[in-house]
């Protein structure tokens, strides 16, 4: 028997929910951002997040409803509650990890 770390396993285990909100009577959906892809790591800082960093996430996490999100109007500052609120979602900052119970 392995003993090998199932990385699938535990990505089906650790699956949380979609984060739902509405904009201009329009419901969208962001993908958990511990489900996006790894490669996201390379076009942000999750550190510091800039304005680019944030709508890279966005995009991201919005997928093929990004063009539809984008071509509405909205202020800066409810994108910057959005993101907040997404992150809070996630139960903690995107920069961040829950600790693990092997921790």
């Amino acid at each position: 028997m392995s003993d090998a770390f199932d990385l699938n396993a535990w990505v089906n285990e650790a699956r949380r929910e979609p984060f739902r909100f509405t904009l201009a009577d329009t419901e969208f959906t962001l993908t958990p951002a511990g489900e996006l892809d790894k490669g996201i790591l390379k076009a942000v800082n999750l550190d510091a997040p800039s304005a680019p960093d944030i709508e890279n996430l966005l995009r991201a996490g919005l997928g093929d409803q990004w063009p539809h999100f984008d071509s509405l109007p909205a202020p800066l500052a409810a994108l910057g509650e959005l993101f907040r609120r997404w992150q809070r979602h996630e139960g903690a900052a995107l920069g961040e990890s829950p600790a693990s119970a092997d921790s």
